[in-house]
């Protein structure tokens, strides 16, 4: 049913996955002179696009991290409504899962990638690359209840 604890689950992970989109998932921290009192600029790393970077002089590419969690949110709301099936809804689960890991592996990659490009500049995590990783907890959380489900449905099946 609809309002099991993993309808709950999908749908927070949803809801961290859209809002992932929309945050910064690191920074760029460039200083601009030879002291430190000097303002630097701080560029924002988004999952589509990287703010500043033409006046950087080096150009980046995130449109994996934003395909990755884009189909990551969209098969959790559809998720939601595969209720009537719980082993593709635990299969999707799974899948999702994996897209999840897959932004995290493509985001190390990209992180790694950028440090070792960076000069000067220091690279830091945003609060956005950890929304993933509680929408990967929340995934899993609801594949184990799903499968609890599917459990106790059989369970009494064999009963009857």
């Amino acid at each position: 049913m609809i309002q099991r604890i993993q309808s709950v689950y999908l749908l927070l992970a949803s809801v961290l996955s859209v809002v992932g989109l929309c945050l910064p998932v690191a920074y760029i921290v460039v200083g601009r002179g030879d002291t430190t009192l000097e303002a630097s600029v701080m560029e924002r790393v988004y999952n589509l696009w990287v703010s500043n970077a033409s006046e950087s002089g080096y150009s980046l590419t995130t449109w994996p991290l934003f395909v990755l969690l884009l189909a990551a949110a969209a098969l959790t709301l559809y998720t939601i409504f595969a209720f009537r099936n719980r082993v593709v809804q635990a299969r999707l689960c799974l899948f999702i899962s994996f897209l999840l890991l897959g932004w995290h592996l493509v985001f190390a990659v990209f992180s790694q990638v950028l440090v070792d490009a960076l000069a000067g500049e220091s690279f830091q995590p945003a609060f956005g690359a950890f929304l993933p990783f509680v929408a990967l907890l929340l995934t899993v959380l609801a594949r184990r209840a799903i499968i609890a489900d599917e459990k106790m449905v059989r369970a009494a099946d064999r009963i009857r």
